[in-house]
């Protein structure tokens, strides 16, 4: 019996310096039977370029108007034609064995997904610091999967953990085009949602970049905390469709509380409509999490007073600190 055709789709914006990196992991797959397909969104720098430069006839280019990561891959797996799909991000690096230990662990099945351990890179993409996690293991029960991940490991809900059966993208219905920031917290619970089991590929790694990405500002502007809110109520109303318990409600709380804290003070609005969604879902005691300072000050003035202090302080040169802080921490990673 042939190999199953597994697409890899690769979506790319401006990612010129590492966009060579990323094919070249694909293409190395031992999985014999594969395609990758790199869509670039509008590209502005030499992406193209990089992606022409490799002959490979496995390697197709299409390109789009800029229209963000979840439109991307969405025109991509459109233009794919395998039987399983694969995302990529243009930055990040799978090892050569990642497909076929996915594709083995599913064993035929198209009601299912793969999963994979994973690990954040710093430079060096082949050597990812690989967590390790409750939910590297196979699951009969996708929502227990959800659970575990929320409640006991870091949440961490990349759609590029995931091998996809066609069948399951298209009943799904890929992304959500509205969403930018945290578009995978929607996207891989309704994908799990509509599998009737995870498989977990034990010697599949994908590796992760971590790094001070330009932006403590491009990460939290209106935007994406938009992006932020509607990931989360999608989300968490998906939970709630499939089992409205107060296990899942609590989720769902503690899911919320924690965009609260970003969205304090700087977007009252979205401020208000979170506190009424926590509200309705029976209240949340999840704390903010931070350094020495923020221990010591939140039983003094309560978490609205520490990010009101920490937004002026970012205001007038607190960012720069927070920048070099997180640069420390990298460097710790390599």
């Amino acid at each position: 019996m042939s190999a199953p055709l597994v697409s890899i789709v690769l979506p790319a914006y401006n990612a010129a310096a590492f966009v060579g990196d990323a094919i070249a992991a694909a293409l190395k797959q031992t999985h014999s039977s594969i395609e990758v397909i790199v869509v670039d969104d509008g590209s502005t720098d030499e992406t193209a370029a990089r992606v022409h430069s490799n002959p490979d006839p496995r390697l197709r280019y299409v390109f789009q108007e800029n229209q963000g990561q979840s439109a991307a891959i969405n025109f991509g797996v459109a233009k794919s034609q395998g039987e399983y799909i694969k995302l990529l991000d243009a930055d990040d690096w799978i090892n050569p064995q990642h497909v076929e230990r996915q594709v083995a662990v599913l064993n035929g099945r198209y009601d299912a997904v793969a999963s994979c351990r994973w690990g954040y890179f710093v430079s060096e993409f082949s050597k990812p610091a690989v967590r390790s996690e409750l939910t590297n293991a196979s699951y009969d029960d996708p929502l227990q999967w959800i659970v575990d991940s929320m409640t006991h490991d870091e949440g961490m809900m990349g759609g590029w953990m995931w091998l996809i059966p066609r069948q399951i993208w298209n009943k799904v219905g890929g992304y959500d085009p509205r969403l930018s920031l945290n578009n995978d917290f929607h996207f891989s619970i309704a994908t799990l949602l509509a599998a009737n089991a995870v498989g977990f590929a034990e010697n599949a790694v994908y590796s992760y970049r971590k790094g001070v990405s330009g932006a403590l500002s491009s990460s939290y502007g209106r935007k994406a905390m938009e992006s932020a809110f509607l990931t989360t109520v999608l989300g968490t109303q998906a939970l709630l469709d499939r089992e409205d318990s107060e296990r899942i409600r609590q989720i769902a709380a503690d899911r919320f509380q924690s965009w609260l804290f970003c969205f304090y003070p700087d977007y009252p609005e979205l401020v208000k409509a979170v506190e009424d969604r926590i509200s309705e879902l029976g209240g949340s005691t999840l704390r903010m999490q931070g350094g020495q300072m923020l221990k010591l000050l939140q039983p003094i003035v309560g978490w609205k007073g520490v990010r009101r202090m920490q937004t002026l302080a970012y205001r007038y040169g607190w960012r720069r600190i927070l920048e070099r802080k997180a640069r420390q921490r990298l460097s710790e990673l390599d």
